[in-house]
């Protein structure tokens, strides 16, 4: 029998070492593409974040599956873990870019955002701030999954052109950045492998054309700093978002 991604019989220990492997490879490759290289034929580093291939048969198919609560906590673990990192050097960033406070930063441009990334309707909430009640509560566990994979894919469409623009201009935070991006990656790999063992159907991956080429071009270092943070600040409370909505459906599970 043929297994394909999306199907609940996939090889459990393949997904897991492949995260695993993701992660080694990452944390060991950090180039981004030279100035001469056609950055639009690189396949985005959020497809397919766990390298998964189809397999035949179920050769391990003794491997006990993860229940959906513990699927659910490594998602939590690797958004923390990213969040975490992005923390560490946010402050150091603003500092040395804008000359102030992530207080005043955030609080200056809280209401500047960019219509290609997730909405307040899609997160309905603001950096360092609670979801409400009432969208935890209507919450749907597929539904969840598949909504925080797109706006996770879609972050790392944006993390990407910063990395590339950092590495560019030879900036100070290119390192940050570059990590960041594969943190991020991480937690898509573990988004990935919760559809794929509950057996979901993905949507179709995010493409680069989300972010239009005027958005892409600032050649304004100024204008390209308030883009990054307003990207970087909306990936920061999309990683929020994430770790409120799975630790609340995960105890919804255990309850």
């Amino acid at each position: 029998m043929r297994v394909y991604a999306g199907h609940p019989r996939l090889n459990v220990k393949w997904l897991r070492l492949s995260s695993l492997l993701v992660t080694l490879l990452v944390a060991s490759i950090h180039g981004a593409p030279t100035m001469t290289t056609d950055r639009r034929i690189l396949q985005g580093k959020w497809v397919n974040p766990c390298g998964l291939a189809l397999t035949d048969g179920d050769p391990d198919g003794d491997v006990p599956q993860l229940n959906d609560a513990q699927l659910l906590s490594q998602v939590v673990i690797q958004a923390k873990t990213a969040l975490m990192h992005a923390e560490i050097f946010r402050d150091d960033f603003l500092n040395k870019t804008f000359r102030t406070t992530f207080a005043k930063i955030h609080s200056d441009w809280k209401m500047y955002r960019y219509s290609w990334l997730p909405s307040k309707q899609d997160i309905p909430k603001e950096l360092n701030e609670p979801l409400a009640k009432e969208d935890l509560e209507k919450l749907e566990l597929d539904k969840a999954l598949l909504d925080a994979y797109t706006y996770m894919q879609t972050f790392a469409v944006g993390l990407e052109q910063i990395v590339w623009d950092q590495n560019d201009n030879d900036s100070e935070f290119h390192k940050q950045f570059a990590d960041t991006e594969f943190k991020l990656r991480t937690v898509l790999c573990e988004l990935q492998a919760a559809l794929v063992e509950r057996g979901v159907k993905p949507r179709p991956d995010v493409t680069r054309a989300v972010m239009g080429a005027d958005i892409r071009g600032y050649k304004d270092e100024s204008t390209r700093s308030v883009r990054d943070w307003v990207i970087f600040r909306d990936y920061m409370n999309g990683l929020e978002y994430i770790i409120q909505v799975f630790e609340y459906l995960g105890d919804r599970l255990r309850s």
